[in-house]
């Protein structure tokens, strides 16, 4: 394929959804796997310049290791615009059923303008009814902190690092045998709050999630919503 260069571009965004056992892929390896499935779709692509040019392609917001997601977005630029329906067709039929785009449209939008991120938890627990009112009771409290290591000029040191303020909201609820919560938060470079991190407080402080219960234990996270500083969609 010819690769075109130094022309104007317009950006197609696409929303795809990436779910089962390709939840434990990399971040590293999804960009890959997305570079080699836009190529062989034969889009009209913009390429970077320099010694090896590349089709430009942006995510918003990389997915950690073992969540799943209904909302990932992927920017790619074009050097003429295409119909979006093919262009969704054209991607699906290079994917499994485990990874396909729903959406597709041109935009000018940045992904700096994504502040938030939905998130759905839900935990299968030995004791759900005390696990309920303690992981709500966790919720509620001024401060939750956490220890992450952070660097103090040239040294790795461990941080307590208070990540109240990165939770917009978390609703805990019962849906059925299943402690369930929705939560919404900061999807700012700045001041991302990895999901796990958030599971690993309500392990260290409401006893769950314990080794000697990994055997009946478990819990899964869904990313749904992306969300823009006021809270509308991000589209």
């Amino acid at each position: 394929m010819v690769q075109v260069k130094n022309l104007p571009y317009i950006t197609l965004r696409f929303k795809f959804y990436k779910k089962g056992a390709l939840q434990y892929i990399s971040h590293l390896d999804l960009v890959r796997t997305m570079h080699k499935i836009i190529v062989r779709a034969g889009f009209p692509l913009w390429y970077t310049e320099g010694f090896n040019p590349k089709p430009k392609l942006i995510f918003g917001a990389p997915l950690s290791i073992g969540c799943e997601s209904d909302c990932e977005f992927l920017d790619v630029r074009l050097v003429e615009r295409m119909n979006e329906s093919d262009a969704i067709a054209a991607l699906n039929q290079n994917m499994t059923e485990e990874m396909q785009v729903t959406e597709a449209y041109y935009t000018d939008g940045k992904f700096s303008d994504m502040a938030y991120l939905g998130y759905d938890f839900r935990f299968s627990l030995v004791d759900g009814t005390r696990a309920l009112e303690s992981i709500a009771a966790c919720l509620e409290r001024e401060e939750i902190l956490i220890k992450k290591q952070g660097k103090s000029g040239k040294e790795k040191v461990m941080k307590t690092v208070n990540i109240k303020p990165q939770i917009h909201s978390a609703k805990v609820y019962a849906d059925g045998e299943e402690i369930c919560i929705r939560a919404i938060l900061s999807a700012d470079p700045a001041s991302f709050l990895n999901p796990e991190h958030l599971v690993s407080v309500l392990k260290n402080e409401c006893g769950i999630l314990k080794e000697e219960n990994l055997a009946k234990e478990s819990y899964s996270i869904l990313r749904t919503d992306a969300y823009k500083k006021d809270l509308s969609p991000f589209v």
